[in-house]
């Protein structure tokens, strides 16, 4: 999630959460393909429609299409592979949804509000 959030941040998280946030909102959830916790970004909420292997998708109603924030040129730069997200493994069904990221609490000079991007999509 480069570079809204970076490796040794300390998060706030809402477990409390039901549905899914709104469309920009940083989420933690349990990776379809591995059972890892990962934070992506809401792109589309469900009943929306997403451009997926050359046509449109329309999300289930308990499904969102999650992104990450950086793009391979970035996230090889930190270190890390291609970034994993909805384009790889599709939509994130709610029952994968662990909460949504409040604010960064450390390090300190990165404290703060974790800010949705509404172009999220």
């Amino acid at each position: 999630m480069l570079p809204a959030i970076e490796p040794g941040d300390w998060l706030v998280v809402n477990p409390l959460v039901s549905a899914w946030p709104r469309r920009g909102a940083v989420v933690v959830f349990r990776e379809p393909m591995s059972e890892a916790l990962a934070i992506k970004r809401i792109a589309a909420r469900p009943g929306e429609q997403v451009r997926f292997a050359g046509g449109y998708l329309t999300l289930a109603d308990d499904e969102a299409w999650l992104i990450a924030d950086a793009d391979a040129v970035v996230t090889s730069g930190a270190g890390f592979g291609p970034p994993i997200d909805s384009s790889r493994f599709g939509p994130v069904s709610l029952d994968r949804l662990v909460g949504r990221v409040l604010f960064r609490y450390g390090p300190l000079r990165r404290f703060g509000r974790i800010r949705a991007n509404v172009e999220a999509t």
